[in-house]
């Protein structure tokens, strides 16, 4: 019998250092955490690295530009003008972090809301420059830009492109077109008619809300106005290219603060309209023509007025107007074409404020025919002793709502003015009308 004798085992093949350490497995990892790596990597420098482009928020130019490049300009400032930089909260969280109150740094204000200092020679640039160009639109050039500059470091003449100005909030309105640009076929003495009705009513939106209005609000805190060419309103509403330059007029309205216990009378005229009310009445209106009689302020001059004081017309003003009669006139020197048309600058009828008390203010300018437009409006307080001009005539301070002044000598059929004189108060919110 044959004893069993047992086959020897297969010999084991003898694994190297690398091999007993778990290589194989280690380099399986290593090989895909470097692939996962090298994806990351890519990933990163395309979401971090983004392509070069060349952007600029200031035109080269300083002058008007093409209608296009205006167009485009105008487009993007619009979502510009009222940046809400505002903290955010969460309506119903509970949480134990408390957010810090937004710093100065965080209260940005618009590009549209600078002042002319800011931005007037940073827009000269190369190109036409000094405001030059070959357009009226908005933004540089003649057009004179809402709330910047003309392109000369003149700051805007009808206001400031700027929701948070302390000013009169004025609204433009073309009386030429309804509120979806069709025409109305108003003729001017129809034109006159309407506003003679606005004035009577006492400037209720209501009675002008079916005519075609700039989206653009500008704010004002003076009126002072030289000649200029009346298509330079619509462009500084930014509205020059739906808006021909002739029956549009502005209203302006707000609340002031009066700086005195005293009685003041307004001082000025209007090429062609100039209406104000002032605490819900009619204190002033004087143009080459009245907007509360539709007619002209020819009726009312000194020399007129001998001939006519007994007429039907004469007594028709009288229950119309706010004026006195005949009209006590200033001839300045600077005024030569408004003193030849309309007698010079009028004095509307005195009227009490008392310190710190606040009120209502609108105030109405307007072009009928085109062609020149200019409005001055000062103020007068009983009992003060002005200086005088070389004509013997006082030297009266601008009606204005802050310290500031024009950004230049004012220049062709504006009055000499006290630079001096009071500042009435902008008084926000209260019974400021919506317009």
């Amino acid at each position: 019998m044959n004893a069993y004798i047992p086959s020897p085992a297969p010999a084991t093949p003898k694994q190297s250092l690398w091999h007993k350490l778990g290589a194989g497995s280690l380099s399986l990892s290593l090989g895909i955490h470097a692939l996962l790596l090298v994806i990351g990597v890519i990933w990163v420098i395309r979401v971090v690295i983004p392509e070069d482009k060349n952007i600029s928020f200031i035109p080269k130019s300083g002058g008007g530009g093409s209608p296009v490049a205006q167009a485009m300009a105008a487009k993007q400032r619009s979502p510009m003008i009222n940046p809400d930089l505002s903290r955010t909260v969460a309506v119903g969280a509970i949480s134990s972090l408390t957010l810090p109150e937004p710093d100065e740094l965080s209260k940005m204000t618009s590009l549209a809301g600078l002042s002319s200092g800011a931005l007037s020679s940073g827009l000269s640039g190369p190109g036409n420059g000094g405001g030059t160009g070959d357009g009226a639109g908005p933004g540089i050039g003649n057009g004179l830009f809402a709330g910047i500059s003309d392109g000369t470091g003149t700051k805007n003449p009808f206001g400031l492109n700027e929701a948070n100005s302390v000013g009169l909030a004025g609204a433009f309105y073309d009386l030429k077109q309804t509120a979806d640009l069709k025409p109305t076929n108003l003729t001017e003495d129809e034109m006159r008619e309407l506003l003679k009705n606005i004035a009577k009513r006492g400037f209720k939106p209501r009675d002008f809300s079916k005519y075609y209005k700039a989206p653009t609000t500008l704010y004002q805190t003076k009126f002072l106005i030289p000649s200029m060419p009346a298509h330079q309103a619509p462009a500084a509403f930014s509205v020059e290219k739906y808006v021909q330059p002739r029956q549009w007029f502005v209203v302006y309205s707000g609340n002031v603060r009066a700086p005195k216990t005293a009685r003041f009378r307004f001082v000025g005229a209007g090429d062609d309209v100039l209406t104000v009310r002032f605490n819900n009445r009619l204190v002033f209106d004087y143009g080459y023509t009245m907007a509360a009689t539709g007619g002209t302020c020819r009726l009312i001059s000194a020399e007129n007025y001998q001939n006519e004081r007994n007429s039907d017309a004469i007594r028709n003003f009288k229950r119309l107007s706010p004026m006195p009669v005949p009209s006590e006139n200033f001839r300045y020197s600077t005024n030569g074409r408004i003193n030849h048309d309309i007698g010079g600058l009028a004095a509307g009828p005195e009227f009490q404020v008392t310190a710190g008390m606040t009120y209502p203010i609108e105030i109405l300018i307007s072009e009928i025919p085109g062609g020149i437009f200019s409005t001055s409006l000062l103020i007068q307080e009983h009992g003060i002793i002005y200086q005088k001009d070389a004509a013997g005539l006082p030297i009266l301070p601008l009606f204005r709502l802050d310290q500031s002044l024009p950004g230049t000598e004012p220049q062709g059929e504006a009055p000499p003015f006290d630079p001096n004189g009071p500042t009435w108060d902008f008084v926000p919110g209260g019974a400021k009308r919506e317009i």
